[in-house]
């Protein structure tokens, strides 16, 4: 019997290894499907809710079964796609990660990776790794000895580990760390060391709870460019999961944005930057974040137009027909516009700069207007814009920037 799982083991590392080019692994498809998925924590404490009468903890919802933390999700990953799940502390992203490793158990619904059914299969047989945000490296080995461990476990013979080890020490530049312990590496080496550990498990599937959090800025700047060229070059399916908008928007091929354990919106960076779905989203994504005004929707003769204060705007007429296709109708709104796409002017929307931020490239005014704070970029053009605090200045924006939002549901009115 040992004799035939020794020769098993063989041929895997033989197929693996067949599997291999340039450098990195080509492996068998990682298609992950999420289906309405969902997790609940039983509740600890003893009042029960009444049946129907679903109850709020902080933001979360309580139910007879106890706190919602993931429901509704649906989600359909292709392979070799580079998915970032992001949204604010207690929103759910790290939880539904973790029940895609098999670390938290699945309340209801359905995962699948590769066409297999995983709800009920162990973590060490889902065919996936994960980077922690701690980096949970062994103390007492070597950087190799981390790297090996879970492939000696494993039984791969000693040839092929080293051969893995020192492939995925290349990739990630630390080949000459390989013999010192983790007390002797900076905080962006071991984290390299933490990913090194996964690749060279030849996973079908990478997944990555917040691993740049604990690097300070220039670090996790770093870092973030080693990941986009690590996918590049190991072109495998990988599931991220941050608080960072940024890490979000530079590293993913599409993006999950959450809140409350529910998904808000679901599309490419520029897809969620240029329309996003609701109020939410649009703070979130975007930095500085969008101004919100109070507006007032308007169709006159066919042609639709938000009103700020004394400033009426026409809007583009690609927002015209997808609001005519809607049949939106005139109404009280949210109106937002990005600080880049607000513009000084002689006349417009009036306000009083509260906070002059010198930014280098560019000025950030913080200006009191419509009972709002709004922020304005100012491209400094080689001189030193110069605005103090209560200087009176005059805003408009152009009719294709300007996004309407439902002062009811809070979602975007063209969508």
């Amino acid at each position: 019997m040992e004799t035939c799982r020794k020769a098993l083991r063989l041929r895997r590392a033989r197929d693996r290894s067949m599997r291999r080019q340039n450098g990195y692994s080509l492996y068998i498809m990682a298609e992950v499907i999420l289906k309405n998925l969902k997790k609940v924590y039983p509740n600890a404490e003893s009042k029960k809710t009444k049946k129907g009468e679903p109850q709020k903890k902080g933001n979360l919802q309580i139910t007879d079964e106890g706190v919602v933390a993931v429901q509704d999700f649906n989600l359909h990953i292709a392979d070799k796609e580079f998915i970032v799940l992001v949204g604010p502390s207690g929103c759910g992203k790290s939880t539904t990660l973790r029940m895609i490793a098999g670390l938290e158990d699945i309340s209801g619904g359905q995962l699948t990776i590769g066409g297999k059914l995983m709800n009920d299969v162990e973590p060490k047989d889902r065919d996936i790794a994960m980077v922690f945000q701690s980096y949970a490296l062994y103390p007492h080995m070597t950087v190799y000895g981390n790297m090996a461990f879970s492939l000696k476990l494993k039984k791969v013979p000693k040839d092929e580990i080293d051969r893995r080890v020192r492939q995925a020490a290349e990739i990630l530049d630390i080949t000459q760390y390989l013999d010192r312990k983790p007390k002797a590496l900076s905080g962006g080496q071991r984290q390299r060391v933490a990913i090194g550990r996964a690749i060279v498990r030849d996973p079908a599937v990478f997944l990555m709870d917040e691993p740049l959090s604990n690097l300070d800025a220039k670090l996790r700047n770093q870092m973030r460019a080693e990941l986009i060229k690590l996918r590049e070059r190991i072109d495998t399916t990988f599931i991220y999961v941050t608080h960072d908008q940024t890490e979000a928007m530079t590293l993913g091929d599409r993006i999950v944005i959450m809140k409350d354990g529910f998904i808000q919106q679901i599309g490419t960076p520029q897809e969620v930057f240029d329309h996003p779905a609701n109020l939410f989203v649009a703070g979130f994504i975007g930095t500085p974040q969008m101004n919100l005004f109070d507006a007032h929707l308007a169709r006159r003769d066919g042609k639709y137009t938000v009103t700020v204060g004394s400033v009426t705007v026409e809007l583009s007429e690609e927002k015209q027909q997808r609001l005519a296709a809607k049949d939106v109708a005139e109404q009280d709104v949210v109106l937002g516009v990005r600080p880049d796409h607000i513009m000084l002017c002689a006349d417009g929307v009036k306000g009083k700069v509260d906070v002059s931020e010198m930014m280098g490239s560019s000025v950030h005014l913080h200006v009191a207007a419509e009972g709002k704070d709004v922020i304005v970029i100012v491209p400094t053009n080689g001189a030193a814009a110069h605005f103090p605090a209560g200087s009176e200045v005059n805003m408009i924006f152009g009719g294709n920037v300007a996004h309407v939002f439902s002062k009811e549901t809070e979602k975007n009115l063209e969508w």
